[in-house]
């Protein structure tokens, strides 16, 4: 793996350098990454783009050939205890935010990696498409990569983000500042909203895994009579009522045991902790062997096409009911709060065969009777 420190001995800088919110095993977040990687290397050849990455062995499993750059910012604490500890007090007290990153000190091949000096040296910062500018994640972390870009005058691009909700100012302020006058896209109409109240220009385009067979090739579909349903259950961000969410989709199970219909649960997520422990429990809540679980796939391409093997799925992860429509699988996207509900609109727009279900209004007989449409030998794929 080329490091950051080799490139600077080197006169073979990158030209593009590519960031977003992939490297945590997201199925649907690597996709993103494919997606980028295949338009910014059509764009400036392959050997002139890098991708950053706060897991670089990770990424570079998955594409092994592409330049990683490590990244691993240092926080201001690092350097400085006394006043991070007063920081901390007025944050606790005061609700006083403040930025635990300095540019500035990023630029040193001895901080760090090196990694903010590479971005100093490319030509463009490239976001890579996802859900992840939104307080419900490490949003100083994600936005540093691109403070380090306008830094130094780099041109930042997107591809269709979704953008927000943010229940703090103070993020919001942070990303109106990162991407002003950048040439930003967003993915469903809400992001498009928020930027707009942020004075943010934004282009509303489709997300990129609407683009899934650019990079991943879906075996023919087996016959609709051998394949079970899809199960896909995951806690969605921004969720405020769990237990209830989780005894919703336990009594769907149970309803689907006793119809008899064949059901497997799949992961879109290969780290163990989330969908797939999550799953086996409300498998086993449900009275179904854990068998029927089935385990994480490491690689991004195998979990996607999985998801085309089924003949419908319910699922809480929004690229697995993109992926769905474009193979042609009807696909329940479930929405647990305005977040997804906003993500999951985007993902069934356009597939008369997907549908938006929100957990707070629709009873688990409705979605019952819905499998049961979408599984008969009389539904067709579109």
């Amino acid at each position: 793996m080329k490091t950051a420190t080799a490139m600077n001995q080197s006169t073979e800088w990158p030209k593009c350098i590519l960031w977003g919110g992939y490297a945590h095993g997201n199925a649907g977040d690597e996709l993103m990454l494919a997606i980028a990687l295949r338009d910014m290397s059509k764009r400036y050849g392959p050997s002139a783009v890098a991708v950053l990455s706060p897991y670089p062995g990770y990424t570079k499993a998955l594409f092994p050939e592409s330049e990683v750059i490590p990244y691993v910012p240092a926080s201001t604490s690092k350097r400085n205890t006394q006043v991070a500890s007063v920081f901390r007090f007025f944050k606790k007290r005061y609700a006083f935010s403040q930025n635990r990153y300095e540019v500035s000190i990023h630029f040193s091949y001895d901080t760090a990696n090196g990694w903010a000096g590479v971005i100093k040296q490319c030509e463009l910062l490239y976001l890579v498409g996802g859900g992840y500018l939104t307080d419900l994640f490490d949003l100083e972390s994600l936005l540093l990569p691109v403070e380090a870009a306008r830094f130094h005058g780099v041109e930042v691009e997107t591809a269709p983000l979704g953008v927000g909700p943010f229940k703090c100012a103070w993020n919001a302020g942070k990303l109106q500042s990162a991407l002003r006058d950048a040439h930003i896209r967003v993915r469903d109409v809400d992001s498009q909203i928020i930027c707009n109240n942020l004075g943010i220009t934004a282009e509303l385009q489709r997300d990129d895994g609407f683009r899934v067979r650019e990079v991943i090739a879906f075996d023919a579909a087996v016959g609709i009579g051998d394949c079970p349903i899809g199960i896909n259950f995951y806690m969605q961000p921004g969720s405020a009522n769990g237990e209830t969410v989780i005894n919703w989709w336990r009594e769907i199970l149970i309803l689907l045991k006793s119809s008899g219909l064949p059901v497997e649960g799949f992961c879109f997520h290969n780290s163990p902790q989330s969908d797939f422990s999550e799953t086996v429990q409300l498998f086993l809540d449900a009275g179904l062997p854990r068998k029927l679980v089935r385990a994480p796939d490491f690689d991004f391409r195998d979990a996607c096409a999985q998801v085309a093997k089924y003949r419908a799925i319910l699922t809480a992860r929004f690229h697995a009911a993109v992926v769905a429509g474009v193979a042609g699988i009807p696909a329940i996207a479930i929405a647990d709060g305005q977040y997804y509900r906003s993500k999951m609109i985007s993902a069934c727009h356009g597939y008369p065969a997907s549908q938006l279900v929100d957990v707070s209004v629709t009873e688990p007989t409705e979605i019952l009777e819905a499998l049961q449409r979408a599984a008969s030998p009389e539904s067709q794929r579109n």
